[in-house]
């Protein structure tokens, strides 16, 4: 049975549903193109083929009658809503599906904290899955709640979005292999240098929460649960808070293990408590959720059921921050569209890699629409440096991305992934011009 949401959560699902049906409404009452809508979010007339199929969108000309920009704001963020919305579902239900049918326990023994050779091979496979920066969010989620460290997890989230087979082909068709081959490098130069840090950070924490603003209870053993259950009655006690000694004596590496769960917290003191799940507005916690079934076997009909369960859970955690990137998205389309851009950055005041980076940041670009908005920069004369780190920077380090990776993860994680990010797309650029 799906638990019944919060009061805040049902008021951001409305929100959804309406922004949803509003596009929808809007795209029939003026004879515009379903297609549009649904492919890149734009809010387009029917007829428009080839690359400009891609870019062209009705016009929204900026006034100081607040109300009417107010109504542009809101119809084209709901319009990059119905293009998220089935790529963020897909995500929920694979990352549903990597916690529900991945064993945590023998991913985790098997990567431990994550190396840079689990940080390389995460960055091929994100080079290979083609997962949109939206999709990928949710996705990230399951994946950390699958057991899989947070540094190959970064580096899975820089590659996807940034490398994916797709966007390298159309680099180089449209583009040329020279910036193909440049952006490959220079996603496995970020994605290498965010993991290398995270994993370390991972290692020295080993309490994956500190990291995390997502709950979701992992596939552990019936072992595993039956100890979770048995810390969870003592805690659930007076004192709230116990050292190892008193808790699970001799049992420290079982508590870390819970601890990197997610389950359990450690104070500065070294007294170990549950903290409470971000899953509801209600002081429940942590542990209190594995409770253990007495058998292990567990049919597909009730792993179906969980699968969905976990994919409503992690929906309702995370659709505030799908609305607040939409409305963002739909701000940045109204002040500062694509026209705009390529008219305004275009010809040697883009010759800047620096400018372009920060162009990157402050557009919002889906993937595989960052090759033809770099494209009609280049026919306004932007250099080969500057393109490749807009094409690194856009597709992953947009502001709607970023505002939707803020559900998963605390601050520190979100700027060092922004920051080196930033850093790796400005170096990758000054080394092509230098090339």
């Amino acid at each position: 049975m799906l638990r019944k949401p919060s009061k805040r959560e049902s008021f951001y699902l409305a929100i959804i549903i309406i922004l949803y049906l509003t596009a929808l409404i809007y795209v029939a009452a003026n004879n515009l193109s379903i297609v549009a809508l649904y492919k890149y979010g734009l809010l387009q007339p029917k007829g428009v083929t080839g690359e400009e199929a891609r870019l062209t969108e009705i016009d929204t000309p900026l006034s100081w009658h607040i109300p009417q920009v107010l109504w542009f704001i809101l119809i084209k963020g709901a319009g990059v809503l119905v293009e998220l919305f089935q790529y963020w579902v897909a995500g929920m239900l694979i990352a549903a599906g990597l916690v529900v049918f991945v064993p945590w326990e023998k991913v985790k023994e098997k990567m431990g904290y994550g190396g840079l050779g689990s940080v390389f091979l995460a960055a091929v496979a994100g080079a290979v899955i083609p997962i949109c920066s939206c999709g990928i969010v949710p996705v990230l989620a399951g994946m950390i709640q699958a057991g899989i460290p947070l540094g190959p997890t970064m580096a899975f989230l820089i590659a996807a979005p940034m490398l994916n087979v797709p966007a390298v082909f159309m680099t180089a068709g449209v583009l040329g292999w020279k910036l193909a081959i440049g952006r490959i490098l220079g996603t496995f130069l970020i994605a290498l240098g965010v993991g290398g840090v995270c994993s370390y950070w991972q290692k020295r924490e080993r309490i994956l929460r500190r990291f995390l603003k997502v709950s979701i209870t992992p596939n552990l053993s019936p072992e595993l649960q039956q100890f979770a259950f048995k810390v969870a009655m003592t805690l659930s006690k007076n004192p709230s808070k116990l050292p190892t000694e008193k808790l699970a004596p001799g049992e420290e590496n079982k508590l870390y293990f819970l601890a990197e769960a997610g389950i359990l917290d450690r104070d500065k003191d070294g007294l170990w408590f549950l903290p409470a799940t971000s899953s509801a507005e209600v002081d429940v916690k942590g542990a209190c959720f594995v409770l253990p079934t007495g058998d292990t076997r567990v049919s597909l009909r009730e792993r179906l059921t969980k699968l969905l369960q976990t994919s409503w859970d992690l929906f309702l955690q995370l659709n505030y921050y799908l609305v607040l990137a939409v409305i963002i998205a739909g701000a940045i389309k109204v002040v500062l569209p694509t026209d705009v851009i390529v008219n305004l950055v275009g010809g040697k005041s883009l010759n800047s890699v620096l400018v372009s980076a920060f162009i990157a940041v402050f557009a919002y670009v889906c993937t595989y629409v960052e090759v033809p908005t770099a494209l009609a920069l280049i026919h306004k004369g932007m250099g080969g440096g500057a393109t490749l780190a807009y094409l690194l920077g856009g597709p992953g380090l947009s502001l709607p991305s970023v505002a939707m990776l803020s559900g998963v993860f605390k601050p520190k994680v979100l700027i060092l992934y922004v920051g080196l990010s930033f850093i790796g797309c400005v170096i990758a650029g000054y080394v092509y011009n230098l090339l």
